[in-house]
């Protein structure tokens, strides 16, 4: 039929899913709004006041839901803009698709100075994406549509990106639309028997087991199966800060923080790291060495990942979710007998919350808020005192995808957007963005987005007038010269009422807990601004009883 190539482009997008979509429009742009416009009633879109947040909550969408989840900018510097949430995504293999415009066809890297114009979008985008694609005439949009979803959903969920030069939306050509494709990642995986067989004999017959899963079981939905899997071997699940509520950590077999890390896996003879990158052996950047002794099984739909940061004995390239399935249903031949753990497990974690109870303050407030949270409600950790505290292993997790991190990227003001995003893919949930008041300043703008579209999230800012972690850093490694920490904020809670958010205070642990139970219950947009001692008074994540100081492993 014909249509335009805007048109083409807003059918593509349907068809393939992607109906959720946060969007800052501009001129490059206009007949794909146009288009929308026509199926308005096809698409949920949320328009942001800065491209940034657009990237962000779509990010936090599709991390959340496990659905794919779009963003649309205009090109050069609303792609700029996004950056920082394409890395993020990127890290923790997010299925999200980045729509831009471009300039002109004739006009693309003559570097004439059209407006939007940078040097190779196509190329600065593939080093943030899976894949990076540009479409010509309105005839190819279709296809290059359906390469990109395909691209969300095979292998490695990771960001794509596609642009559209505004000549191109705006001419109108012979276009084929496709028929729906039902595609998952299992539809195209297989498993190597073979593989498995070994897998299970040197698992079945190991005396001390532990089972390692982050992030990318979590987005395989594989918890069934290594819950299966932990009784079967009667091992711990140590999960990471992505992996976290793969197991109810309420559970004694669910495990996860340094202080069990460095216990668990030096002991192990046999670990299976399940979609996760097993960073932890690795001596490059934070938190790595930590001392592995046994035999390493890895399973990671990513082959680039497997023996990357420790040799593994046996590599299983596939879906989590169809490997340690057939695990489960290979191990009994060999499965050893083993005692029960649980006592074990159970005062391993009772030692590792007696360590980090001595942050008073950082503890009594991440209880307050699990306390108040329902077991489903969702926490967006940013970096800050109480996020870290809670990515540490200091707040127990109880179902899958209910803790959000920003993975090893640690994106400073990704948070608050992000738990946007969250609650935008979970509106029958309560979610809570936990932020600093550093971070949370680089999108407090998404106020305004909050009360626009009227989005129950809850979002806590725990304020001490410093980039507190950065002033405590400087002033114990360079003799206390701090510089460049101290932050003029405004009344955050007074600033969220002038936005149409409902504004708080709470300078107590009892305080937060009593006012996060209002806000609640009321499911209205909320902000909660938190007194917070500064942050060179509090007692550091990175200091617990019983261990030497050292890095905070970092398992994303």
């Amino acid at each position: 039929m014909k249509m335009t190539g805007g048109q083409a482009l807003a059918h593509s997008l349907r068809i393939e899913g992607i109906d959720t979509l946060f969007a800052l429009p501009g001129i490059q742009l206009d007949y794909l709004f146009d288009a929308l416009w026509e199926l308005r009633d096809e698409f949920t879109i949320y328009h942001t006041r800065h491209e940034q947040a657009t990237g962000y909550m779509a990010d936090g969408f599709a991390r959340s839901t496990g659905k794919p989840a779009g963003f649309i900018v205009v090109p050069g510097p609303g792609v700029l803009n996004t950056t920082a949430s394409l890395s993020t995504s990127y890290a923790c293999s997010s299925p999200v698709m980045c729509i831009t415009g471009q300039i002109d066809t004739p006009l693309i890297d003559q570097g004439i100075g059209a407006l939007h114009e940078i040097n190779d979008q196509v190329g600065l985008l593939s080093h943030l994406t899976k894949s990076s694609e540009r479409g010509n005439s309105p005839s190819e949009i279709p296809s290059m549509v359906r390469r990109a979803n395909r691209a969300l959903k095979e292998g490695r969920p990771r960001p794509v990106s596609i642009e559209v030069s505004p000549d191109v939306l705006s001419s109108i050509g012979d276009v084929t639309l496709l028929e729906p494709e039902h595609l998952s990642n299992r539809d195209i995986q297989t498993v190597d028997t073979a593989l498995i067989d070994q897998a299970a004999e040197l698992l079945g017959k190991a005396e001390n087991p532990v089972i390692c899963a982050g992030g990318g079981a979590l987005t395989s939905e594989a918890w069934e199966e290594i819950q299966e899997l932990s009784k079967i071997l009667n091992a711990p699940v140590l999960m990471t800060s992505n992996g976290r509520g793969i197991i109810d950590e309420r559970l004694a077999y669910g495990v996860s923080g340094r202080f069990a890390t460095n216990k668990l896996v030096p002991e192990a003879d046999v670990i299976f790291a399940v979609g996760t990158r097993f960073a932890m052996a690795s001596n490059m950047g934070l938190g790595g060495g930590v001392n592995v002794q046994g035999k390493l099984i890895q399973c990671d739909v990513d082959s680039d990942e497997i023996g990357r940061n420790y040799p593994a004995a046996i590599g299983l390239q596939t879906d989590a979710k169809l490997a340690v399935a057939a695990l489960c249903n290979a191990l009994p031949k060999y499965n050893t007998i083993r005692d029960s753990r649980e006592t074990e497990l159970t005062n391993l974690k009772a030692a590792q919350t007696e360590a980090m109870n001595v942050m008073n303050w950082q503890a009594a407030m991440s209880q307050a808020i699990r306390k108040a949270i329902p077991d489903d409600g969702i926490v967006v950790s940013e970096s800050t005192q109480v996020g870290y505290f809670i990515q540490g292993g200091g707040f127990p997790v109880y179902n899958p995808r209910t803790m959000i991190t920003s993975g090893y990227q640690g994106t400073l003001g990704y948070g608050y957007p992000t738990a946007l995003g969250v609650q935008v893919g979970n509106p029958d949930k309560v979610v809570v963005s936990v932020n600093g008041d550093g971070g949370f300043m680089y999108n407090v703008q998404e106020l305004s987005t909050q009360a626009e579209f009227d989005i129950p999230l809850i979002t806590l800012v725990f304020a001490d007038g410093l980039f507190g972690n950065v002033k405590r850093i400087q002033e114990e490694k360079y003799n206390g010269h701090g510089m460049s920490t101290k932050l003029n904020n405004p009344d955050f809670a007074a600033l969220a009422e002038l936005f149409g958010v409902a504004g708080y205070r709470a300078n107590t642990a009892e305080e937060l807990f009593s006012t996060l139970t209002t806000a609640i219950e009321n499911r209205k947009p909320t902000l909660i601004e938190v007194t917070q001692p500064p942050t060179p008074e509090l007692s550091s994540l990175m200091v617990m009883k019983q261990e030497p100081p050292r890095p905070i492993v970092n398992l994303a």
